[in-house]
């Protein structure tokens, strides 16, 4: 007689370990401040226990000594493989048994455990495309809430924010109600703008148990936000939807959206990029913008996922308001396109080019740091500008305008859009060099102080 087949069925536990990155925002003045905002989290990979657990293989009970069939043969032997974090062994082996016996539902399964093992694995070695496939493969061997989670988070570290979501939302109707879900789902609807959908998640996240650093203060500045909004009225333009108090505001509104039509006409062209999601802009009274953004009363702008501005603002002239729109844009395209990963320095800098702005303060601040001998090196302009102080600040302000447009000159608008592309899933800032500019962080940096002791020494 033919042996029984062993029952080796692989049970996955899925235990995670989360950590966040901070949203990188500006708050913005025009003459060259800027407020922090409020970190938004991003989880860690999910990593799992990979606790196999196969049954115990019993032979034929009439002939303890009959030989093993030769799927049999392979499914123990990936089980054993598995055992060792073999992963790819033991699907190779696995894949050859549904081959023989593609009616065995047993080997099936554990091929697709082994493939979430693996999936996960591969997540916490940040090789995302690779999981994307593993994963991938794995549904098609049925739908389970580990792969679409899985599936879920390595699309969202490779940047198809439209397939994460519909990962993890069907990872959600699957009963994975878990912190490292949410947290992913509300980070995503941050990047895609929908503050209403992402304080849902964070909220639901806070309430599964997730306690990390900048999770509670998000979701507090998303609940203030809404608190703040209640009863505003909208106005929508072809790429910009404004928010504001009043319907006598509303001229006051339609002068903005103007104002943001040229900005997105202007950054556009600099850095031939033309999104079609709306960006969000919220007007505010006076005293409501400093009590929601927390920002003093020199700020004429900020930019924390959403342009927020105080309606004074508007009395400082067109110009004016046009700059400060043209750069706030800029930090939301930015932003957008590095998913928030540029540095402050090229952040704030390109925002400030692209506000073409009048040029002799910057160079005289420079002029007076270069003969002074207490330039910043970049490594030293990659936090926030905030904690220097006012001089130092300006200081700081002015390299980081020298060196954006240094890199603009050099390297064309199309190519440092693809750095910022870059950036947004390169695992640091010299490596997006590197890959986009053939520079390092280090020989930009050279290059930009050689140029400015040309140009200014």
């Amino acid at each position: 007689m033919l042996p029984r087949l062993a029952s080796l069925l692989f049970v996955v536990a899925v235990g995670a370990t989360v950590g966040f990155f901070g949203l990188g925002s500006t708050s913005h003045v025009p003459r060259g401040a800027a407020v922090g905002a409020p970190a938004v989290p991003v989880p860690d990979p999910p990593v799992p226990d990979a606790d196999l657990a196969p049954h115990t293989a019993v032979p034929d009970a009439d002939d303890p000594r009959a030989p093993l069939s030769e799927t049999e043969r392979l499914n123990r032997e990936a089980v054993a493989r598995a055992s060792a974090d073999d992963h790819a062994g033991a699907a190779r082996l696995l894949r050859e048994a549904v081959r023989l016996e593609p009616g065995e539902d047993l080997y099936r399964r554990n091929l697709q455990a082994v493939l979430i093992n693996a999936g996960f694995a591969l997540i916490a070695e940040e090789r995302f495309d690779a999981a994307v496939g593993t994963f991938v493969e794995a549904l098609k061997l049925g739908d389970r809430s580990e792969v679409r989670r899985g599936l879920g988070y390595a699309y969202y570290r490779i940047g198809q924010l439209e397939l994460a979501r519909q990962s993890l939302e069907r990872a959600l109707e699957q009963d994975a109600g878990d912190p490292e879900t949410y947290l992913t789902l509300g980070r995503i609807y941050l990047e895609k703008r929908d503050h209403a959908r992402a304080r849902a998640m964070l909220e639901r996240a806070l309430a599964a148990g997730a306690d990390h650093a900048g999770l509670a203060d998000t979701v507090a500045r998303l609940q203030r936000d809404a608190a703040a909004e209640e009863g505003f009225h909208a106005l929508a333009s072809s790429h910009f939807v404004l928010k504001f108090e009043g319907r006598e505001s509303t001229q006051a509104g339609r002068l903005v959206l103007n104002a943001l039509e040229d900005a997105y006409r202007t950054v556009g062209a600099r850095f031939a990029y033309y999104p079609l999601e709306r960006v969000e802009v919220v007007l505010y009274p006076d005293e409501t913008f400093r009590a929601v953004t927390n920002s003093p009363h020199w700020s004429g702008a900020v930019y924390d996922g959403r342009i927020k501005m105080p309606i004074g603002g508007l009395e400082r002239g067109s110009e004016a308001l046009q700059r400060t729109l043209r750069h706030e844009y800029a930090h939301a395209a930015i932003t957008t396109l590095s998913r928030g990963r540029a540095p402050v320095w090229l952040n704030e800098g390109l925002a400030q080019v692209a506000e073409d702005p009048p040029t002799a303060g910057r160079l005289n601040r420079l002029r007076m740091g270069l003969a002074a001998g207490d330039l910043f090196t970049l490594a030293d302009l990659e936090r926030d500008f905030t904690s220097l102080g006012r001089e130092r600040a300006s200081l700081a302000y002015a390299q980081a305008y020298y060196t954006a447009r240094y890199l603009l000159e050099k390297k064309g608008g199309y190519n440092v859009r693809r750095l910022l592309e870059a950036l947004a899933t390169a695992p640091d800032v010299d490596a997006a060099l590197r890959a986009t500019l053939s520079l390092s962080h280090d020989e930009l940096d050279q290059r930009v102080r050689a140029d400015l002791q040309r140009s200014l020494g």
